[in-house]
């Protein structure tokens, strides 16, 4: 992503033609992408290297460029330790997609599956209504979706070797998909970042989890 200083005035990427950008000099990928965007775009740029993602970011809040670029989550958090905040802003446009997800040692199948699942019930809690809040009411729920993911019917939680009321304790304690990154990255939280992909499928996003059967 982009995070430019407000006193250019830029709203979109688009308005970004021959800006100064500040860049990791071994980001191989990120100077790729970069790359790639602005000549898709039929535009220029004006790299200014720097040995470090993090004299990148002193270079821009110093002034020697106009944009930083960098995966978008990051930018976001960076933009909170400026000086004055207000003075940047993370743009709209992503000009790569790098998903940041769970990630557990490999070998050990039986923790694997009961990461991917707690992640697939939060997802699915969302999509059919069950928050942190209301859990215990929808365990009376007249839908069998519901009910299965709260461990009231189906098999419950004896493909993952765990107790039935896994999800729903799960649920209870830290809430859906959508109360999580609300809370931590999304619009409850400092960071603010918007939904955007990360949003469900039904949504306008790419989230969804399949059914607990």
């Amino acid at each position: 992503g982009f995070m430019v200083s407000k006193k250019i005035g830029a709203k979109s990427a688009g308005e970004l033609n021959g800006a100064a950008i500040c860049i990791q000099a071994d980001a191989t990928a990120a100077r790729q992408n970069l790359a790639a965007w602005f000549k898709t775009k039929k535009m220029t740029y004006k790299p200014v290297l720097f040995d470090t993602f993090g004299q990148a970011a002193k270079g821009f809040a110093a002034g020697r460029c106009d944009v930083l670029t960098g995966g978008r989550s990051r930018l976001y958090s960076l933009r909170l330790t400026l000086a004055n905040p207000d003075d940047a802003v993370v743009l709209p446009e992503m000009i790569s997609k790098d998903p940041l997800g769970p990630v557990v040692r490999q070998g050990d199948d039986g923790w694997f599956n009961i990461v991917r699942w707690s992640l697939f019930a939060m997802i699915d809690a969302e999509e059919l209504g069950v928050t942190s809040k209301n859990v215990d009411a929808m365990k009376k729920s007249a839908d069998p979706a519901v009910l299965r993911l709260l461990g009231e019917e189906g098999i419950k939680g004896k493909g993952l070797g765990l107790a039935a009321t896994w999800a729903y304790r799960i649920i209870k304690q830290v809430g859906n998909y959508g109360e999580i990154y609300a809370r931590n990255v999304g619009r409850d939280s400092p960071l603010k970042i918007a939904r955007g992909l990360n949003a469900l499928w039904d949504r306008g996003g790419i989230q969804y989890a399949p059914p607990m059967r």
